[in-house]
C-alpha cells in the first residue's frame, strides 16, 4: 500500500476527532458538514499525492498493527491486563462522555464547568460506548489506538531501508529510555516497582511507559517526529509535515509545542533555502481552520492551568539530564563530526531537551514529560541508525550497553502487567476518580467555568449533571505501583 495512504487514514482519523468535538460543543449540522468537506479535501489531497513515494508490503502493515496492538493490551487498554494509575481518571472521562448528552456541564464548585482537556482519543470510543456499551467502548479504545499506532510504525519503517535495520529500530524505539534503574539506585538504594520516578521533580518517560500510561500524547509525539524525519530525509514534502501538526493538538497540546522547535526549523529552512511553496503555505493553513476551534476550546480559562518557570536546582538537572540524555547524546554528537545535517537535527534536539525542565504548563511534570516525547523519538531513531550503519564498534557497543540498562524501565512496565490483576470497572465521575487519584492537585487542566469560556464554543444550552459518586469508585482493587 502506498505510504501517503496509511498518512491519510491519520489524517482522517484526526480529523473527524475535530468535528466531533464541534459535536461535543453542541454545534449545529452546518459548520459540521462545511468542517467535513474540509477535512475531506486535505484528506483526499494527502491520499492522491506522492507525498511519501514509497510503498509498503501489507504483511509489513499487519505486522506493525499487531505489535502495537499487544502493547497497548500489556498497558491495559481492553481490560486484558492490568492498567496504570492514570487511567483511573482517563476511564472516568470516557464514561462521564458516553452516559451524558452532548454538551453537557457538571454542576460542582463555583458554578458549571465543561469537560475541557485533550479529549481527542477518547471521541470515537465515547460514541460507541453510547451506542453498544462500556465493553464495546474498550474495545473501540483499544482498536482505534492500535490501528494509529501500527500505521505510524510502519509509517516509521520508511526512515530504515533494510529488514536488518528495521529490525534494528524496533527494537531500539521500543525499549528506548534513559538509565532510569542506575538513577532509582543510587537514589533510593534499591528496586522500586515504577523506575520513572527515580527523581520526584523530574521525569523523562520511555517509550512504554508513554505508551501504558499516555497513549494519547506518545501517539501524537511520535506522529510528529516521524513525519519530521520524513521531511528531514527527503522522503516527504514540507506541507504534510505543517498541515498534520495542527490536528493532534486534541490528542496532546503539550505533544505538539514540543514539536515545535522541528517545524520551525523545517519551515525556515525551506525559507532560507527558496523551496517554500503555495502548498507549504495553502494546505497548513486549511488544516489550521479545521484545528481552529479545538485550539480555542484547549486554550480556554487558562488560569486554570497557567506557564512558569519550574524550579530546579542546577547539579539536580545535570545528574538527571546526564543519565536521561547525555548518555546518548554526547557520544552521537562526537560520532557524527562528519555529518552537519545530521550533528545540527541531534543538536536542536539536545538543546531542547535540556531546556524543557525549566518550564511548567499545569501543576505537575506534565510539560515536561509531554513536550519531550518528539524529541526523545527523534533522538531514539538516530541511536537505532547508528547501531544499524555506524562504522564505530566502540559507539555500537556503548549504545548496546546503554540501551541494555534503559530497556530495564520499559520491562519492569510490562512485568507489572503479569503480576496485577486487570483493571476494575468505574462507576465513578471525573470528579470522585481525580479526588481518589488525584486530589493534591487541582481539576483546571480538565475543567473550565462555562462563563469563563469564549463565545464561539460555549454550548447554549448544556445539560446540567450533578454529581453523585458512589463511596468506592471501583468494583474492584486497583494497586498503585510502588515509586508514584
Amino acid at each position: 500500500m502506498p505510504a501517503s495512504a496509511l498518512l491519510a487514514l491519520i489524517t482522517a482519523w484526526l480529523a473527524i476527532d475535530q468535528l466531533l468535538l464541534w459535536r461535543f460543543l453542541g454545534w449545529s449540522w452546518l459548520p459540521l458538514a462545511g468542517g467535513l468537506v474540509v477535512a475531506a479535501v486535505l484528506v483526499h489531497r494527502i491520499a492522491s499525492s506522492t507525498v511519501i513515494d514509497v510503498r509498503i508490503p501489507l504483511p509489513r502493515f499487519v505486522l506493525c498493527c499487531a505489535l502495537a496492538l499487544i502493547l497497548l493490551m500489556l498497558g491495559g487498554e481492553g481490560r486484558f491486563f492490568y492498567a496504570n494509575i492514570d487511567w483511573q481518571v482517563r476511564e472516568a472521562v470516557l464514561r462521564d462522555m458516553a452516559i451524558h448528552p452532548w454538551p453537557f456541564v457538571y454542576l460542582e464548585g463555583n458554578g458549571p464547568q465543561l469537560l475541557r482537556a485533550p479529549i481527542g482519543m477518547f471521541l470515537v470510543p465515547a460514541l460507541v460506548f453510547k451506542a453498544a456499551g462500556p465493553l464495546a467502548g474498550d474495545m473501540a479504545l483499544l482498536a482505534q489506538n492500535g490501528l494509529l499506532s501500527g500505521a505510524l510504525l510502519a509509517l516509521g519503517s520508511v526512515l530504515f531501508d533494510t529488514k536488518r535495520s528495521r529490525l534494528i529500530a524496533v527494537g531500539t524505539v521500543l525499549f528506548f529510555s534513559g538509565l532510569d534503574l542506575v538513577g532509582t539506585l543510587i537514589f533510593h538504594g534499591g528496586w522500586r516497582d515504577h523506575l520513572e520516578f527515580w527523581f520526584a521533580t523530574m521525569q523523562y518517560s520511555s517509550h512504554i511507559t508513554q505508551a501504558f500510561w499516555v497513549p494519547q500524547h506518545g501517539f501524537a509525539g511520535w506522529l510528529a517526529a516521524i513525519l519530521f524525519l520524513l521531511w528531514h530525509r527527503g522522503r516527504m514534502a514540507l506541507w504534510p509535515l505543517l498541515a498534520v501538526l495542527p490536528l493532534t493538538a486534541l490528542w496532546s497540546p503539550l505533544a505538539l509545542i514540543g514539536a515545535m522547535p522541528f517545524a520551525l526549523w523545517a519551515g525556515l529552512s525551506a525559507l532560507v533555502e527558496r523551496k517554500l511553496t503555495i502548498a507549504d503555505i495553502g494546505w497548513p493553513a486549511l488544516s489550521v481552520l479545521l484545528a481552529f476551534p479545538g485550539l480555542v476550546y484547549l486554550a480556554a480559562a487558562p488560569d486554570g492551568v497557567g506557564i512558569r518557570p519550574y524550579p530546579l536546582q542546577m547539579l539536580a538537572w545535570l545528574i538527571f539530564v546526564s543519565l536521561e540524555l547525555l548518555v546518548y547524546a554526547l557520544p552521537l554528537f562526537f560520532a557524527l563530526r562528519n555529518d552537519p545535517r545530521q550533528r545540527l537535527l541531534l543538536s536542536i534536539a539536545t538543546l531542547w531537551l535540556l531546556i524543557v525542565p525549566f518550564i511548567q504548563i499545569g501543576w505537575s511534570l506534565d510539560f515536561m514529560m509531554r513536550a519531550s516525547i518528539p524529541a526523545l523519538m527523534i533522538l531514539a531513531v538516530m541511536v537505532a541508525q547508528s547501531l544499524a550503519d555506524s562504522p564505530s564498534r566502540a559507539l555500537r557497543l556503548w549504545l548496546m550497553l546503554m540501551l541494555l540498562v534503559g530497556s530495564v524501565t520499559g520491562l519492569t512496565e510490562i512485568a507489572r502487567a503479569f503480576t496485577q490483576p486487570p483493571s476494575p470497572r468505574g462507576q465513578c465521575s471525573f470528579f470522585g476518580a481525580w479526588d481518589v487519584s488525584f486530589g493534591a492537585y487541582p481539576k483546571g487542566s480538565y475543567l473550565a467555568p462555562l462563563d469563563q469560556l469564549p463565545a464561539m464554543i460555549r454550548p447554549a444550552d448544556p445539560a446540567r449533571i450533578m454529581i453523585r459518586d458512589p463511596s468506592t469508585c471501583w468494583d474492584g482493587p486497583w494497586a498503585r505501583p510502588e515509586g508514584v
